[in-house]
């Protein structure tokens, strides 16, 4: 008997998606982008990996609640599809301070989605990949969990000798990749698709996620809008879906499908294609 929240999708067709073993009726409304405005280049292209973003908000459209976190404004509902958009990926990038203050450990297998992973030609544990420009990565928090590979992304002229020895140590030679100069969206992904990962999930922090906004590097939005207004966290300062990062030219989503327990909304959003 499989246990879970009941969510019922109410776009682009009105059904139930109860809970199920490997959560085949989810997977596949996850998975199905056929209405997203970028299929076009995901067909001319097939190997380009596809970026999709998974983030959570409250009402009042703040990323973290009254404890600094994400998890305090996450939910049940929000649980169960933030899982199958990790079964679904090859990799998970997030930005090395939101690692640290949501305490990242190595990703974990699911043996509900193994099967599946297995016959879309996927390993069992998604790669982890830290963003962090000065190479800051809490390593022994890494190890002290999960069994999967991880890569950290930094640059050359920011990250110390010492920090460039200890993270090839822990993570070996191809655990770090150093990039002159900032690191750019475009090639943390060149880096990803060489590694043969093409489902990419992007899981922030809000800087992290406008620079790749901004660059033209995301094509799908997962936005949970938890029931709850939050107002600003502990120190005062607002923390929106995008933070800091360069101009964002204003561009029509493409709504692709939107699901609820009954409060929570959750919806998939395409990007516009570039100009």
């Amino acid at each position: 008997m499989s246990t879970g929240t009941p969510l019922t999708q109410l776009l682009p067709h009105h059904r139930p998606l109860p809970p199920a073993p490997g959560e085949p009726d989810l997977v596949a409304l996850c998975a199905d982008r056929s209405a997203a405005p970028r299929i076009a280049l995901d067909a001319a292209d097939p190997s380009r990996p596809w970026v999709r973003v998974n983030m959570v908000t409250t009402v009042d459209g703040q990323v973290v609640g009254e404890t600094g976190l994400s998890r305090a404004i996450s939910s049940p509902a929000d649980k169960r599809v933030f899982g199958v958009l990790r079964a679904l990926a090859d990799a998970v990038v997030v930005g090395a301070g939101t690692a640290r203050a949501e305490r990242y450990t190595r990703l974990h297998a699911r043996p509900a989605h193994a099967e599946a992973r297995r016959d879309r030609g996927q390993g069992p544990v998604p790669l982890l990949v830290l963003v962090s420009r000065s190479g800051r990565v809490d390593l022994d928090r890494l190890d002290e969990e999960g069994t999967g590979p991880v890569v950290a992304h930094a640059s050359a002229d920011a990250c110390p000798p010492e920090r460039v020895r200890e993270i090839r140590d822990r993570l070996g030679a191809e655990g770090l990749v150093l990039h002159d100069g900032p690191v750019e969206p475009a090639a943390v992904l060149t880096d990803l698709r060489a590694r043969g990962c093409r489902e990419i999930l992007h899981e922030g922090g809000p800087h992290l996620l406008a620079d790749w906004v901004a660059a033209g590097a995301v094509d799908e939005l997962c936005l949970t809008v938890s029931p709850l207004l939050a107002g600003p966290p502990p120190d005062g300062s607002p923390r929106g879906l995008l933070a800091g990062g360069g101009s964002l030219d204003p561009g029509s989503l493409t709504l692709l499908s939107l699901v609820t327990d009954g409060s929570t909304l959750l919806q998939r959003w395409g990007l516009p294609l570039p100009e």
